[in-house]
Order: C-alpha cells, then sequence, then structure tokens
C-alpha cells in the first residue's frame, strides 16, 4: 500500500487559494497594526505610565502625519492656484433650496462689518459694507505674513499658515481701526496700511467686545485654575478672560476655572466624562460686557457662553464670581447678547457634541434657533422661530445672532457664508459670500452694526490722511 508524506498530505496553497491567503494575512496585520495604533494613540493622549515622554511625542507626531500631508497639498494647490483653497466651500454641498441671494436693500440703513474671504482680494480681509446700496466704505486688508511673523506657536493654538488666515470677530474703533483675533493672537489694524497697528503675542480666540470703560473683552487661555493638582493642570484647557487696551497691553486676566470652582460650580467642570468634554471643558466663545446697571446685573458685569457645557452665565470681574448661570435649553450654544435692562438673547445651534457634522443635529429637521430668556419671568421664548423655519439656518460651530433696535435679527450662518437680516415678521436680505459659480468663501463673524455705531469711524475715515505709498 503506497503511503503519503506530510508535505504531500498538506500541498502549498496555489492560484486563487495562495491569494486569499495572503489577503487574509494582510487584512490580521492591518487589522492589528491599527488596533496597536489606536492604543497607543490614545496611551499618549491620555498620558499613560507606558511610554516615556519622548515616546508620546513621537507617536503623536506620526499620527499627526497624514493630517500634515493633507495640510501640505492645499497649502500647494493654494499656492501654484493663487486661491485661499482652504477656506473655499463647494457650494453643492453647502446651499438648500431654502437660499435666496437679495442684497443689497434700499430699506435697511445700516452697515455690514463683513469679515472673511475676500474673491477681489484671493484672501481674507475686512470690509465697511452700506447695506442700502452694497457701497464699500472702508477696507482692511492684512499683510498677513507681516502679522504671522509675530506671532508664535503655542501649546493650545498652532499659528497656522497665511493661506488659512481669517480676520475674527472685527471691532471697528472710533478711530476707524479695527481689531481682531486670529485664534492665536490679538491685532489692530488701520486702514493705510495692513501692517499690524500692534500684535498681542498671545491665546486670543473668538469673541472681541468693548467695555464700558473702553477696554477690550476677548477670551484667551490660563493656567491659574487647577495648580494643586499637576495632571489635571496638564491636561484641562482653562479657557481666560483679557482686558486689553485700545494700545495692546493686557491689563487682567481671569481664569474661568478659577471662577467655576470659587463659585461652587466644579460639577459643572468635572462631573462629565469623555475626551472631549475633560481637555475642553468649557470652550469659552463669547464675552459680553454689561453697559449698565439694572436690577439683575451691573455694569461691567460679563455675559459668557460656555459651549460644551450648554451654559449661558453672568460673571463679576470685581470678585471674581459666577453670579448667575442658565444651563439649557439651548444646546452648544454661540453669542448671547444683552437686549434690554432684563432680556438677553442667545444663538442655540441646537446640535449633540462631539457628533460628526453629519449627526450633530437630531434630525434633518432641526436648524439653528434664537432664544429670548427674560429674567423677570425666567421664562425662554423663541420669537424668530417661524422665521428661521423659513430660511434654515444649519452652522454646526459658530454662528452670530443680534436682535436690533428696531426688533428685527441678524444671523452669520458662519459654516454656510450667508448673512440673514430679518424684519420683525420677514426676511429683510440675504447675502451669500460667494467666491466663484462653484465655491463661498468662509466668514469670520461679522457684525450689523447701527448708523449710530458706525458715525463715529466714517467721520474718522474721511478725515484720515493716508501717506503716499
Amino acid at each position: 500500500m503506497k503511503t503519503t508524506s506530510a508535505d504531500e498530505k498538506s500541498p502549498a496553497p496555489t492560484g486563487k487559494g495562495l491569494i486569499a491567503w495572503l489577503l487574509c494575512a494582510f487584512l490580521a496585520l492591518f487589522l492589528g497594526t491599527w488596533l496597536l495604533s489606536a492604543w497607543l494613540v490614545r496611551h499618549a493622549m491620555s498620558g499613560g505610565p507606558r511610554l516615556t515622554s519622548y515616546q508620546k511625542d513621537f507617536v503623536l507626531a506620526v499620527s499627526d502625519f497624514p493630517s500634515m500631508v493633507r495640510a501640505a497639498l492645499v497649502e500647494v494647490q493654494t499656492i501654484i492656484g493663487d486661491r485661499p483653497v482652504a477656506l473655499l466651500m463647494d457650494r453643492r454641498g453647502v446651499e438648500t433650496r431654502n437660499w435666496s441671494r437679495h442684497f443689497p436693500e434700499p430699506g435697511d440703513p445700516g452697515f455690514l462689518l463683513f469679515s472673511g474671504v475676500d474673491p477681489g482680494a484671493g484672501h481674507a480681509t475686512a470690509r465697511l459694507l452700506r447695506i442700502s446700496d452694497g457701497k464699500e466704505l472702508a477696507r482692511w486688508d492684512p499683510d498677513w505674513p507681516a502679522i504671522y511673523e509675530r506671532i508664535s506657536d503655542k501649546k493650545l493654538a498652532p499659528k497656522g499658515s497665511v493661506h488659512n488666515a481669517l480676520a475674527m470677530h472685527p471691532l471697528l474703533l472710533a478711530d476707524g481701526d479695527i481689531v481682531f483675533n486670529t485664534n492665536n493672537a490679538l491685532v489692530r489694524l488701520g486702514t493705510c496700511t495692513g501692517k499690524p497697528v500692534w500684535v498681542v503675542d498671545e491665546i486670543m480666540h473668538h469673541s472681541n467686545e468693548l467695555a464700558p470703560d473702553g477696554t477690550i473683552w476677548t477670551p484667551t487661555v490660563t493656567f491659574d485654575g487647577l495648580p494643586e493638582n499637576p495632571w489635571l493642570q496638564e491636561r484641562i484647557r482653562d479657557d481666560g478672560l483679557a482686558r486689553v487696551s485700545l494700545d495692546g497691553r493686557v491689563l487682567e486676566r481671569h481664569s474661568l476655572v478659577r471662577a467655576f470652582r470659587d463659585s461652587g460650580l466644579t460639577h459643572l467642570l468635572m462631573g462629565t466624562t469623555g475626551g472631549v468634554i475633560l481637555e475642553d471643558p468649557i470652550h469659552l466663545n463669547e464675552i459680553k460686557a454689561a453697559p449698565a446697571d439694572t436690577k439683575y446685573w451691573k455694569k461691567g458685569d460679563l455675559l459668557l457662553s460656555a459651549r460644551h457645557l450648554s451654559t449661558v452665565l453672568l460673571y463679576r470681574p470685581s470678585t471674581r464670581r459666577v453670579v448667575w448661570y442658565q444651563m439649557g435649553p439651548w444646546m452648544n450654544q454661540h453669542s448671547p447678547d444683552f437686549i434690554d435692562d432684563h432680556r438677553i438673547s442667545v444663538f442655540d445651534n441646537n446640535i449633540y457634541a462631539g457628533a460628526p457634522d453629519q449627526y450633530s443635529f437630531v434630525s434633518r429637521t432641526d436648524i439653528n434657533r434664537v432664544f429670548v430668556y427674560d429674567f423677570e419671568t425666567a421664562q425662554v421664548s423663541q420669537p424668530y422661530a417661524p422665521l428661521l423655519d423659513k430660511a434654515r439656518p444649519r452652522t454646526i460651530t459658530a454662528g452670530r445672532a443680534r436682535i436690533l433696535p428696531d426688533g428685527g435679527l441678524f444671523i452669520e450662518e458662519t459654516q454656510a457664508g450667508r448673512h440673514l437680516r430679518f424684519t420683525t415678521d420677514r426676511l429683510l436680505w440675504s447675502r451669500v459670500n460667494d467666491y466663484d459659480q462653484t465655491r463661498i468663501g468662509q466668514v469670520a463673524w461679522s457684525r450689523y452694526l447701527t448708523p449710530e455705531q458706525v458715525e463715529p469711524a466714517l467721520k474718522a475715515l474721511a478725515a484720515r490722511q493716508c501717506p503716499a505709498k
């Protein structure tokens, strides 16, 4: 009887069998590498003990490589094509059937202090537009390379590229200059030259607002909130408040983490879990100073928006305490504002935190909302709900809202590059920052200004004598 050797019983895989075996081996290797990489990145980000400091830095640097490659490709496209690719959006992915374009509007006496990508300049600028006829009355064209030469990278805020630069939330001063932030620094700029008047090379981000004394409040980052806990101090972003003079000096800083703790609100900070919340528990995105004393706040009290807590609060700088707060019904809100002596407004993004963009809204029928909170009754209302239901604003992050003196409403739908102005009963105008026929340029927290707000700056600009170039 013929015997069969072991090799004859188990022939080497050939043809389709070999391909299947190699495919399974590749998938197993890929899955193992992916799981190991994910664990290493997670371990490094959480400060785990199994990696040395050098190893953690190496793992995080490697994990950043794909995004660095993408950023480099965008940079190359920008340089070669001479257009701000990173700041442009595909119109097909943004525009909906609810949109209309109607600007200028003769019936509106106000002004738009526009900030965003300028199709004419090919980069981000700030411009003052008269809404009645669309005329540009002033332009601030930043020399971004000159500005970025005076900005340094920071731990929580890399300065980025000049090709991605935006003049965030420009504040119009009485002399015609503007102050804006880059989410990494604060800048003052005139109209005669793109060179900055001054640069505050500290983390300044989101909003820039005047206080009653003429100084500027802007969010910053401090390191005073958890000094007795090195582990938390290293890992938690301590959003702060900075008061800056008009000549670019930081006059005072306040730690919001410390304010929460001293006000008995530690549970709002540390009573949650999850990576994003742990690393950035507050996410301060607005500071608005009370213009006068009322029954419910004092002149100079600060109305704050803590996005990641879905909380709006009143903070008293003189005592460094939170004197009032309300969590919800808004979710991940922006742009709280004083309306009168007993009411505030809140722009509600109305989204789930941490979800991918396509899942941030509960359903496709959800939209941004504008709430009014009345301190006299402790009631919340939505007086503009019918108007917003027709216009359908849906910006997941950012967004601005201001209830105007005539009872109308101004909205910036930031992620869509759209500005909307409503009367009490209809949409008055809608402006989209069209870059070309297929793309829309990003906007960066523009403002609606009344004639009274603009008048001093217009007089100063008319009298300004710029040196010959």
